[in-house]
Protein backbone atom coordinates (compact mmCIF):
# COMPACT_ATOMS: atom_id res chain seq x y z
CA UNK A 1 0.00 0.00 0.00
CA UNK A 2 1.44 3.34 -1.13
CA UNK A 3 -0.11 6.74 0.52
CA UNK A 4 0.53 9.79 -1.28
CA UNK A 5 0.71 13.20 0.55
CA UNK A 6 1.03 16.48 -1.66
CA UNK A 7 1.81 19.54 0.04
CA UNK A 8 1.30 22.41 -2.07
CA UNK A 9 2.57 25.90 -0.27
CA UNK A 10 1.10 28.80 -1.81
CA UNK A 11 3.13 32.15 -1.15
CA UNK A 12 0.84 35.11 -1.44
CA UNK A 13 2.86 38.58 -1.77
CA UNK A 14 1.85 41.32 0.55
CA UNK A 15 0.13 44.61 -1.20
CA UNK A 16 3.04 46.90 -1.47
CA UNK A 17 2.20 50.83 -1.96
CA UNK A 18 4.62 51.54 -4.39
CA UNK A 19 3.54 55.83 -4.89
CA UNK A 20 1.81 57.39 -1.85
CA UNK A 21 -0.22 60.40 -1.64
CA UNK A 22 1.47 63.03 -0.38
CA UNK A 23 -0.17 66.12 2.34
CA UNK A 24 -0.81 69.25 0.69
CA UNK A 25 -1.29 72.38 2.03
CA UNK A 26 -2.78 75.03 -0.55
CA UNK A 27 -3.37 78.78 -1.09
CA UNK A 28 -6.59 80.17 -1.26
CA UNK A 29 -6.82 80.57 -4.87
CA UNK A 30 -6.01 77.45 -5.87
CA UNK A 31 -8.63 75.37 -8.22
CA UNK A 32 -7.10 71.18 -8.26
CA UNK A 33 -5.71 69.19 -5.81
CA UNK A 34 -4.16 65.75 -7.19
CA UNK A 35 -3.48 62.80 -5.08
CA UNK A 36 -1.86 59.61 -6.45
CA UNK A 37 -0.81 55.97 -5.15
CA UNK A 38 -0.26 52.80 -7.16
CA UNK A 39 0.44 49.71 -5.22
CA UNK A 40 1.75 46.11 -6.03
CA UNK A 41 0.63 42.64 -4.67
CA UNK A 42 0.32 39.02 -5.83
CA UNK A 43 -0.11 37.86 -9.14
CA UNK A 44 -3.12 35.76 -8.42
CA UNK A 45 -4.74 38.37 -6.62
CA UNK A 46 -5.37 41.94 -8.04
CA UNK A 47 -5.05 45.36 -5.84
CA UNK A 48 -7.57 47.55 -5.51
CA UNK A 49 -6.98 51.10 -4.41
CA UNK A 50 -9.84 53.11 -2.09
CA UNK A 51 -9.70 56.75 -1.21
CA UNK A 52 -11.53 57.54 2.22
CA UNK A 53 -12.18 60.61 4.15
CA UNK A 54 -11.70 60.53 8.12
CA UNK A 55 -13.70 62.26 10.69
CA UNK A 56 -12.41 63.78 13.64
CA UNK A 57 -12.48 60.15 15.61
CA UNK A 58 -10.84 58.67 12.62
CA UNK A 59 -14.43 56.86 10.93
CA UNK A 60 -13.73 56.52 7.47
CA UNK A 61 -16.02 57.55 4.50
CA UNK A 62 -15.40 56.42 1.13
CA UNK A 63 -14.65 59.27 -1.29
CA UNK A 64 -16.78 58.58 -4.36
CA UNK A 65 -17.27 60.87 -7.43
CA UNK A 66 -19.23 64.34 -7.36
CA UNK A 67 -20.32 67.44 -8.65
CA UNK A 68 -21.84 70.58 -7.85
CA UNK A 69 -19.96 73.30 -5.72
CA UNK A 70 -16.67 70.98 -5.88
CA UNK A 71 -16.12 68.22 -8.00
CA UNK A 72 -14.24 65.34 -6.98
CA UNK A 73 -13.03 62.39 -9.21
CA UNK A 74 -11.68 59.06 -8.45
CA UNK A 75 -9.95 57.51 -11.33
CA UNK A 76 -11.31 54.56 -12.90
CA UNK A 77 -8.52 52.03 -11.76
CA UNK A 78 -8.57 53.92 -8.33
CA UNK A 79 -4.96 55.25 -8.88
CA UNK A 80 -5.80 58.97 -8.64
CA UNK A 81 -8.11 61.44 -6.24
CA UNK A 82 -8.61 64.64 -8.18
CA UNK A 83 -10.48 67.83 -6.59
CA UNK A 84 -11.68 70.84 -8.60
CA UNK A 85 -12.79 74.06 -6.80
CA UNK A 86 -14.12 77.10 -8.50
CA UNK A 87 -11.06 79.72 -7.75
CA UNK A 88 -11.21 81.92 -4.64
CA UNK A 89 -13.84 79.44 -3.16
CA UNK A 90 -12.84 79.01 0.24
CA UNK A 91 -16.20 77.68 1.07
CA UNK A 92 -15.57 75.11 -1.54
CA UNK A 93 -11.92 74.48 -0.20
CA UNK A 94 -13.61 74.00 3.43
CA UNK A 95 -15.87 70.83 2.33
CA UNK A 96 -12.87 69.38 0.89
CA UNK A 97 -10.40 70.42 4.08
CA UNK A 98 -9.00 67.71 6.34
CA UNK A 99 -7.80 63.92 6.77
CA UNK A 100 -8.02 61.41 4.02
CA UNK A 101 -6.77 57.56 4.04
CA UNK A 102 -5.99 55.98 0.91
CA UNK A 103 -5.79 52.12 1.14
CA UNK A 104 -4.13 49.58 -1.46
CA UNK A 105 -5.77 45.71 -0.69
CA UNK A 106 -5.47 42.47 -2.45
CA UNK A 107 -7.74 40.71 -0.25
CA UNK A 108 -5.17 39.08 1.81
CA UNK A 109 -3.45 42.20 3.06
CA UNK A 110 -3.75 46.11 2.59
CA UNK A 111 -1.32 49.12 3.48
CA UNK A 112 -2.55 52.43 3.90
CA UNK A 113 -1.28 55.92 3.92
CA UNK A 114 -2.92 58.94 5.82
CA UNK A 115 -2.42 62.48 4.02
CA UNK A 116 -4.35 65.75 4.56
CA UNK A 117 -5.23 69.01 2.59
CA UNK A 118 -5.29 72.17 3.93
CA UNK A 119 -5.99 75.39 2.84
CA UNK A 120 -4.85 79.32 4.08
CA UNK A 121 -7.23 81.15 4.47
CA UNK A 122 -8.48 84.50 2.09
CA UNK A 123 -6.12 87.62 2.51
CA UNK A 124 -8.28 89.89 5.01
CA UNK A 125 -9.73 93.16 3.34
CA UNK A 126 -8.36 96.48 4.30
CA UNK A 127 -11.14 97.96 6.96
CA UNK A 128 -12.73 100.56 4.85
CA UNK A 129 -12.39 103.08 7.74
CA UNK A 130 -8.80 103.12 8.04
CA UNK A 131 -7.05 104.91 5.32
CA UNK A 132 -5.23 102.65 2.74
CA UNK A 133 -2.30 105.44 1.49
CA UNK A 134 -2.13 109.38 1.79
CA UNK A 135 -1.65 111.42 -1.70
CA UNK A 136 1.50 114.11 -0.42
CA UNK A 137 1.45 117.35 -3.33
CA UNK A 138 4.41 119.02 -3.54
CA UNK A 139 5.08 122.50 -5.38
CA UNK A 140 7.18 125.04 -5.69
CA UNK A 141 6.38 128.62 -6.86
CA UNK A 142 8.62 130.02 -8.99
Amino acid sequence: MFVYILLVLIVIERTKMTEIPVSVHLPFDETFAEFRSAATGDDSTPVTIRWYRLDQHSRRTQVVNRTGQVNVTVSEDGTTLSFFVTANDTAGWDLLTGSYQCEATNGYSREVANFGVTIDPPPTPPDSSTPVGKLLLHYAIV
